[in-house]
């Protein structure tokens, strides 16, 4: 059950339309910022915007984005390279909304005002149940509404520099578990020179992509059903992880 007021579904609407009729503006300057000032490069950029146009298109239903997590702009970094300020300005359902933790993007007017044009749904980590009910449920409700949404199932970056099995959060596995129908795209993204976590990738970094779409089932209920449906994601991106170190590390 979703348990969202009037004025927090105006509020995530007016975000969304403010959000796209801003894009071309920020969004190019974030582009800029990555290409230009950071050097950041996505080798096969046309065939991944083409797959996940084809995914978005073909696929009836919610849509989440799980990703690894190895740097604090990963979520900007995934936009950029899934489609163009053009498709986004065609179709802003397609731009992912974000969860940042509090913590890490909000300490400045400036981090606030990009975050919110961003799509972001800031939420405090360890904060108070009721706050973190609230956030999942605008997700909720923004899935069931058509908008893709990005969650880092690790729940904060690897320490490691690798999938964190042990140690994922089990909110991605509430989402798919309370949202009918909910797909879920796998996503491995990597700097070629990322050897652990970090604030931002280094400079010059390339970047390495790549997707799978799923669909999550669990035969359980409550706490025991999030978790399996977390934990698949997770293996999955484990998996994709595997794949990378074996065939596309430089």
């Amino acid at each position: 059950m979703i348990n969202l007021k009037f004025r927090d579904k105006f509020a995530l609407k007016f975000q969304h339309m403010l959000g796209w009729a801003t894009f071309p503006v920020w969004g190019s300057l974030l582009i800029v910022l990555m290409r230009v000032v950071g050097r950041y490069k996505v080798p096969e950029l046309k065939a991944i915007r083409q797959k996940y146009k084809e995914v978005k298109r073909a696929t009836r239903g919610p849509v989440i984005v799980c990703s690894n997590h190895l740097t604090k702009i990963d979520s900007a970094i995934l936009n950029w390279s899934l489609a163009s300020v053009w498709s986004y300005m065609k179709s802003f359902k397609f731009f992912s909304w974000n969860l940042p933790e509090r913590a890490n993007f909000y300490h400045s007017g400036l981090l606030k005002t990009v975050c919110y044009l961003a799509s972001c749904i800031p939420i405090d980590r360890g904060g108070n149940r009721e706050a973190v009910r609230k956030s999942l449920d605008k997700v909720a409700y923004l899935l069931r509404k058509g908008h893709t949404v990005t969650v880092f199932p690790e729940g904060g970056r690897s320490r490691t520099g690798r999938v964190d099995i042990d140690g994922f959060t089990y909110g991605v596995g509430k989402l798919v578990n309370k949202v009918k129908d909910c797909k879920v795209l796998c996503v491995y993204l990597r700097g070629h020179n990322q050897d652990t976590y970090s604030e931002i990738p280094g400079k010059g970094a390339r970047f390495y992509l790549a997707m799978k779409l799923i669909s999550p089932t669990s035969t359980h209920s409550g706490l025991r059903a999030t978790r399996d449906l977390a934990s698949q994601i997770v293996g999955e991106l484990t998996q994709m992880e595997q794949v990378y170190f074996a065939t596309s590390r430089q």
